[in-house]
């Protein structure tokens, strides 16, 4: 009975289930924080109890870019996700904003959803790992241990991304869901018999909700910049066939370890940028493994 409520086996649609009733389902098991971040309120969902662990998602995203871990690891500890602001359910940014607003924000939340001075570790995917670091300097206090997915924000350019495909709020479901397919396999998942109706409705859901949008500027190095700073174990999980890391992976790797030598690298086979979801045991087993000397 414990797996089908809390295991692997709860993260996926159950016989019969829709994406929405999937999402609602998992949500629904969560705790729900509404945490002052200066201009509004970001929402957070926490599983389980234990040792916290803060999950980031990435760009175009919200909780739902981890919801075949979030049932699952809550067997082993906290899990704590929100939706960044501008993103999902949480409030808009007010203003111009940036990626170290942004960090700001986020350094505020963490006051309102961790335990003072209690331990904590913290989860970054793609854009939040890009912010990860400069969110916990932001906060004044060092997690046990930072494990970056997917992460940019090192300086080093990613070859260019060809075949993505615009889509409007107002198109027709059908024409909008096969766009989103379509992006899904360009940027997210390697193997398209992976990219099923709940990967289409997480991506579609999160894309019209958002309304975070900064200026692009090339490979940016807000990751890079703050790891001087960061005093806590520093870790990376990238699928094998991350379309941003193709002939990069070891100068990405090199950055890294200019200030955290003992880098952990764990690359999952098989698997595309949103890891996470495609390689979901594989990911939630590595991760479990990075994180076992925590707490």
């Amino acid at each position: 009975m414990d797996d089908l409520v809390t295991g692997f086996a709860a993260s996926v649609p159950l016989p019969g289930e829709s994406p929405e009733a999937c999402v609602a389902r998992i949500g629904d098991r969560a705790q729900v924080r509404r945490v002052d971040f200066g201009e509004g309120e970001m929402v957070w969902r926490v599983w389980g109890t234990g040792r916290p662990v803060v999950f980031l998602h990435g760009g175009y995203g919200g909780w739902t870019h981890w919801i075949r871990g979030v049932l699952p690891l809550s067997r082993h500890f906290q899990v704590i996700a929100g939706d960044l602001p501008g993103h999902g359910e949480s409030d808009d940014i007010l203003g111009r904003p940036s990626r170290e607003r942004m960090a700001g924000m986020l350094a505020r939340c963490l006051t309102g959803v961790l335990p003072k001075d209690a331990p904590y570790d913290l989860v970054g995917f793609s854009m939040g790992a890009n912010l990860s670091a400069a969110t916990i300097a932001a906060y004044g206090r060092d997690p046990g241990h930072l494990v970056v997915v997917g992460p940019g924000g090192l300086g080093v350019s990613s070859q260019k991304i060809r075949g993505l495909q615009k889509w409007r709020p107002d198109m027709p479901r059908a024409e909008l869901d096969a766009r989103h397919r379509n992006n899904l396999g360009v940027i997210m998942i390697n193997d398209p018999s992976r990219i099923d109706d709940l990967a289409v409705h997480v991506q579609r859901e999160n894309g019209l909700r958002m309304r975070y949008h900064v200026q692009r500027s090339g490979a940016t190095t807000m990751l890079r910049d703050a790891l001087p700073k960061l005093t806590a174990k520093l870790s990376c999980i990238w699928g094998e066939h991350d379309v941003y890391v193709i002939g990069n992976c070891e100068e990405r790797i090199a950055v890294m370890r200019e200030t955290h030598p003992d880098l952990r690298v764990a690359m999952i086979g098989d698997a595309g940028h949103w890891v996470m979801y495609e390689q979901a045991e594989k990911f939630n087993a590595a991760l479990l493994d990075l994180l076992k000397d925590e707490g």
